[in-house]
This record gives C-alpha cells, structure tokens and sequence, in this order.
C-alpha cells in the first residue's frame, strides 16, 4: 500500500522579505488546500497511509474531513514543539517509520530542515515559501499522481532512475560538524542572525552555491551571472567594493548590485578553510549561525545531500 509523510511548514512564505520586498504571501488556507489536493492524487493511486505533522495551524484539518474515509490517517508525537524544532523531529519520525516518500511546503529552509534528519527517505518539495531553487512549482493533485506512481512501482528496473540524490554544503565550525545548506551558503559580515533572511547583498563577503539558475530568485542567482555550475560542482564567489558589477534578483521584486571580486567552481575533494572572521553563516537565505574571530571553519561540498522524487519524470513514465 505504501506510506507517505506531511510536514507543512505553516510560517514559510511570511518572513521580513515581504516589507523590504515584494515576496508573495502563501495563505494557510491555501497551504491546506495543497495538501488536500496531494492526497487526493496519492488515494486515487491506492496510497491512503499518511502521517501528518500536526501543525498548530492546522493545515491538515480540511484534509482529514474532506478524506476521512478514504485515509488510514495517523499523526505524528511533534505536538509540545513548534517551528523548526518541530519539523526536525518530524523529519526524524517520518524515517523511522521508513515512509516511501515525504511531502514538503515551504521554501529552501524548509527543506533544508527536512532533509537534516529524513535519512533515504525520497522529498516531493513543493514551494511554498519565498526562496525557491531547491522546491518546485507543480500542481499538487500532479504531484500526488506521480507520488502514487512511484510507491506502486517500486520493483520494476525504471523505479530507481525516478529518484536523485542531491549534493549539500556542509560547515564545521572548530572542527564539529555544525549545519547544512542545499542551494546557498553565504558568510555574512553582519554580526547578528536578526531576522534571519538576508536581502542587502552588500553585507556578503562569500558565498557558496550548488545552484545558479537565471530563473531563480535568491542568493542563487548571483553566479549565474558568472558561469552555469556543472553536475558533481559548486561554486565560490568572493565580493568586495570593486570587481564585476552584476545585478541579480535577490528577493521577489527586489533587483540588486554587487561587485565579484573573484569566483571559482569546486568539487567534493576541495575544503575551504576560514578563520579570523567576524559575522554570521546564512544558510539557505537565512542566517543562523553567528560566529567569531576566535572560530576556525572548514565548509566542503558532498554527495550525500536528500533524495528527491522526480515528479515530471514519474509523469512521463507512467505515459510510457
């Protein structure tokens, strides 16, 4: 039959980007909707075991009325935490239970939480925050469809080819394993996390990135401005007062300038080690990490990023 977690994150798609941008607002009730949409994909394909996260907004309650016959519907143990600590421990529960898959909305935040702690357990991210690189765009009754799919086939020789493994960035602050970034890493010479997200690229002094799409909005699209990152790569830029003046789209609606003052792409054998450095380490557009001079840190690319499920290519698949 298959199962399937639901981590919904409630907050994504509300941070400070929308009074210094013009980010869009995701409501509740359509993030509610979203889901409600997904399951009713997955149910046609015959996969009604679903474990929800049990927001305090209640994300999953229209669902559940809406399906409650059609759902063997369970909830998991994360109802005395909230935010982040909240949708770590669901991560950790959906792998434990060995889930075929876990649905995610929200942004790259979002998913970097998930994927900290879901194990082999394959994402379907769908975006709903305000950084997208790492989530997708796509009706959720479609992706629920090709979900199905992919849980009802599993065996056949083509299953495999319809999941990939991700690279991440990893930090290690004086030689401990500290923190992961999917899309972007960025180091920060402003002092404090504040209000987490970063939108004045002024303030960067390096950034790491897995991504360069034109198309994206967020610190990713700078180094598309310089060069398209090739499979198994990554990409250093360093920025100072002079260099090449880019432009780039750092938030909705918001088009800044900066000047690179060097760049390079780099693969899983490089370490880049910084220290004498006062700031804070955004990760994924948010800064969470304040660190000192005193601070010695060592950030590398790996292989061993999340699994993700191909959705268009379950779609196409299943046409075949």
């Amino acid at each position: 039959m298959g199962s399937v977690g639901i981590i919904a994150n409630p907050s994504a798609g509300k941070d400070i980007r929308r009074l210094v941008a013009s980010g869009r607002v995701i409501s509740n009730q359509e993030k509610a909707n979203i889901i409600t949409r997904f399951v009713k994909g997955l149910v046609y394909k015959g996969v009604n075991e679903i474990y929800f996260m049990p927001d305090k907004s209640g994300l999953f309650r229209p669902c559940v009325e809406e399906l409650k016959n059609d759902l063997d519907m369970k909830f998991l143990d994360t109802k005395h935490y909230d935010g982040p600590e909240q949708t770590l421990l669901a991560a950790k529960l959906i792998n434990q239970l060995n889930c075929d898959c876990v649905l995610v909305l929200g942004g790259d935040g979002t998913n970097r939480l998930v994927a900290k702690n879901i194990g082999n357990v394959p994402l379907i991210p769908i975006s709903t925050g305000t950084n997208n690189a790492f989530p997708i765009i796509i009706d959720p009754t479609i992706a629920g469809l090709a979900t199905g799919f992919y849980i009802m086939t599993k065996g056949e020789k083509f299953n495999k080819n319809l999941i990939s493994q991700k690279p991440k960035l990893s930090i290690s602050i004086d030689n401990k394993y500290e923190d992961i970034a999917l899309i972007d890493m960025a180091i920060s010479n402003q002092n404090f996390v504040g209000s987490k997200a970063i939108w004045d690229p002024n303030v960067l002094d390096h950034l790491f990135l897995t991504q360069s799409n034109p198309v994206s909005i967020g610190l990713s699209s700078i180094g598309s401005k310089v060069t398209k990152i090739p499979k198994n790569k990554a990409i250093k830029l360093d920025f100072s007062n002079k260099g090449e003046k880019i432009y780039a789209t750092i938030a909705p609606g918001l088009i800044s300038e900066i000047y690179i003052k060097d760049w390079q792409l780099f693969s899983y054998d490089k370490k880049f080690n910084i220290s004498n450095y006062s700031g804070t380490i955004a990760l994924d557009g948010e800064r969470e990490i304040e660190i000192y001079k005193r601070n010695k840190m060592e950030i590398t690319l790996q292989k061993q990023g999340p699994f993700v499920l191909d959705v268009i290519k379950s779609v196409h698949q299943e046409n075949l």
